[in-house]
């Protein structure tokens, strides 16, 4: 729910922002060439968020996987599942122990693959 919340919160903010500025900016043009800056303009900002919504979305999906690959190397002679609680539900010997502990370690490699990201963010934002 929460980030819906925050999904709106986002569109809005950018509602409010985008459409003052394409008035404004388009505002200067002669009557006749408005219509086409601003299909320009809205395509290039369409394309702009797509290749930036293409390249994050890669990045988390490379991450996840190398993430994955690193955190992934468990045995089953690991002192871990001597515990009767942990090897209830993660058990490697067994089909379902091991898609419960794949699906409990492939969330851990997501949640460090955005943190990987955020940090690449924040990195490139601050820099500029």
């Amino acid at each position: 729910m929460t980030i819906i919340v925050v999904g709106v919160v986002q569109g809005i903010g950018l509602g409010f922002l985008f459409v003052p500025l394409s008035a404004v900016t388009l505002s200067k043009l002669p009557l006749e060439r408005r219509t086409e800056a601003a299909g320009l303009y809205s395509l290039s900002r369409n394309i702009g968020s797509s290749i930036g919504i293409s390249v994050v979305n890669s990045l988390l999906t490379t991450n996840t996987q190398v993430n994955h690959a690193d955190i992934a190397h468990v045995t089953a002679v690991n002192r871990m599942f001597e515990s009767p609680m942990i090897a209830k539900f993660w058990n490697p010997l067994t089909a379902a122990g091991r898609a419960a502990l794949d699906a409990m370690i492939m969330q851990q490699a997501q949640i460090i693959a955005y943190i990987d990201d955020y940090k690449l963010l924040i990195a490139t934002v601050s820099r500029c």
